[in-house]
C-alpha cells in the first residue's frame, strides 16, 4: 500500500436478487483497476435459488457472510469489520459501467479535499442533475440561508476539482448534505461514518419505498447536527448506473418475503444489463455537469423506459407485480400486501 493508493473496502449488500448480484460483482471486478482494495459481501439470509452458492464461489472475496439483519444493522456491521481507509458501500442492483483507473483518481481527489464527504458514483437523470447544478432562485435560497446560519456566515459553494489526471467531479454546495445518507453508491472515508455514529432504525416494521426504515433519514440528521460543513461530490464520469428492469422505471426490490417490480435475468452471455465502457472514451476536459444517465447508459437486450422529455423514467416501487420469494410463486392479488 502507497500513500497514493491507501487501502479502500468495497462492501456489497445482497439480499434476493441474484441476477442484480451478478451482475454488480462481475462489472465491479473487471471496471475496478486499483491495487489495494477489501471485497466484502453481506448477505441477508438469502433463499433465491443458486444465490448463497454463487457468493460462496467467488475466491477473490475475502470476506462473506450470510444472517438476518436489516438494512442499518448491516452498513453498521460493515463499518465496524472494515479495513479500508476509504468505504464504497454498495447495494447489489447498481452496475458498474465504466472499467479504468477512476479510482485512484477519486481516492486522490478525497486524500486532497478534506472538506469533501461522500463522492457518489452513480449516474443521475438530466433533470436531477439540473436541478442541484442549476436550480431555481425559489430551490436555492433558504439552502444559501440555512448554510449560513448553520455554519456561522460560511456558505457551501459548489466547486469542479480535477485530479491530477484529469478526471473532474462537482461539489453539489449547499443544494445537498455532504453525504449519501444511506452510503450507498458511494465513496467514503470510514472515519466519517464512524465519527458519525451508526445507522439507527426509527420506523418500525417493513416499509416499502424506504429499505432502511428511516435509518437514512436518522443518518441525515446525524450529519446536520454534527454541524460538519463537508460536500458531496459528483463523479462528473459516473461510473455505475441503477439496474432498471421494469417499465415503470424502477428497481425490483425486496421488502420481506416479497419482490416488487419486474425482475428478469440478463441478456448478456456475461450476466451483465449494461454494456461496460473504457474511461478514454469520453472526454471530460470540457464537460461542465456529470454525465447523466441517458448519456452513460446502454442497455442490453432490453430498453430503458423514457418519460415525455427522454429522461429515464423513476418510480419508487411497483406494488402490482408481486413475487413470493420463499414459495417460488407470484402473488396473484398483490393488493393484499402492498397497501
Amino acid at each position: 500500500m502507497s500513500d497514493r493508493t491507501p487501502f479502500v473496502t468495497i462492501a456489497v449488500l445482497s439480499w434476493n436478487r441474484l441476477h442484480y448480484l451478478r451482475a454488480t460483482l462481475e462489472s465491479a471486478r473487471r471496471c475496478i483497476r486499483y491495487p489495494n482494495v477489501e471485497w466484502i459481501v453481506s448477505d441477508n439470509n438469502s433463499c433465491e435459488p443458486g444465490l448463497r452458492e454463487y457468493i460462496e464461489s467467488l475466491d477473490w472475496v475475502q470476506h462473506k457472510w450470510f444472517r438476518t439483519q436489516s438494512h442499518a444493522d448491516a452498513m453498521n456491521e460493515i463499518v465496524d469489520r472494515a479495513t479500508g481507509k476509504y468505504l464504497i458501500l454498495w447495494p447489489e442492483d447498481v452496475q458498474f459501467i465504466v472499467e479504468g483507473e477512476w479510482l485512484e483518481d477519486l481516492v486522490e481527489i478525497a486524500e486532497t479535499h478534506p472538506n469533501l464527504g461522500s463522492i457518489n458514483l452513480d449516474a443521475l437523470r438530466r433533470s436531477t442533475l439540473q436541478a442541484v447544478f442549476r436550480p431555481s432562485l425559489r430551490r436555492l435560497m433558504p439552502r444559501l440561508v440555512d448554510d449560513f446560519v448553520r455554519y456561522r456566515g460560511h456558505v457551501r459553494r459548489a466547486r469542479r476539482i480535477v485530479s491530477t489526471r484529469g478526471l473532474p467531479v462537482r461539489t453539489t454546495g449547499c443544494m445537498w448534505p455532504g453525504i449519501c445518507g444511506s452510503g450507498i453508491p458511494s465513496l467514503t472515508p470510514i472515519g466519517l461514518w464512524r465519527k458519525l455514529g451508526p445507522w439507527v432504525t426509527r420506523k418500525h416494521g417493513n416499509t416499502l419505498k424506504d429499505s432502511s426504515m428511516g435509518a437514512e433519514e436518522h443518518m441525515y440528521n446525524l450529519f446536520a447536527g454534527a454541524g460538519l460543513p463537508l460536500q458531496l461530490a459528483l463523479s462528473v464520469l459516473p461510473v455505475a448506473a441503477d439496474i432498471i428492469t421494469d417499465p415503470t422505471g424502477c428497481k425490483a426490490k425486496v421488502r420481506g418475503r416479497y419482490r416488487y417490480g419486474v425482475y428478469m435475468p440478463s441478456q448478456s452471455p456475461e450476466g451483465l444489463f449494461y454494456r461496460i465502457r473504457q474511461q478514454n472514451e469520453f472526454t471530460v476536459e470540457s464537460q461542465d455537469l456529470p454525465f447523466s444517465f441517458s448519456d452513460m447508459v446502454e442497455p442490453l437486450g432490453f430498453r430503458i423506459p423514457l418519460d415525455e422529455q427522454g429522461d429515464r423514467l423513476k418510480s419508487a416501487i411497483n406494488t402490482s407485480v408481486v413475487f413470493d420469494i420463499p414459495n417460488n410463486r407470484e402473488v396473484k392479488n398483490p393488493l393484499l400486501i402492498s397497501s
